[in-house]
């Protein structure tokens, strides 16, 4: 494996953790609600945290994607200034 795959799988795991952590925290306070608060059966309530989840994966992905893209044109534009990098 090439050191910038090393890199970049490294980023994209720690990314990944971050989210399901915080997903994790974000999804037991809503079946906690829905469970207590309102009423809703366990199986309901379940099924909506897999639609949120689903959704907010979703997005998390594309705002990521973004980024890379956008650091990827960046370190291009960086890289023809520098004469000692590697192309």
């Amino acid at each position: 494996m090439k050191p910038e795959e090393s890199r970049d799988l490294r980023k994209n795991s720690k990314r990944l953790m971050w989210f399901l952590l915080c997903i994790f925290l974000f999804d037991a306070v809503i079946v906690f609600t829905l469970i207590n608060y309102a009423g809703l059966s366990p199986v309901l309530s379940g099924f909506i945290i897999i639609v949120i989840t689903a959704v907010v994966y979703l997005c998390f992905w594309l705002i990521c994607a973004k980024i890379d893209k956008k650091n990827k044109i960046k370190q291009e534009k960086e890289s023809y200034k520098d004469p000692f990098t590697k192309k």
